[in-house]
């Protein structure tokens, strides 16, 4: 996965995880990129962020 990316905080993604590595103060995402898996999702349920990293 290339990161292309030179933000600080992709403040077009939400994240409430507040337990996750990337997780910012203003309840946004602060990985460069994320990955979003389960390729064989029917539903929202189905999806998860596998970029996620346990502080």
């Amino acid at each position: 996965m290339e990161n292309n990316c030179n933000c600080e905080t992709n403040y077009c993604i939400n994240c409430n995880v507040k337990n996750c590595v990337y997780h910012a103060e203003n309840d946004t995402c602060s990985a460069g990129k994320i990955q979003v898996g389960n390729s064989s999702a029917t539903s929202v349920r189905d999806t998860c962020c596998d970029t996620f990293k346990c502080r």
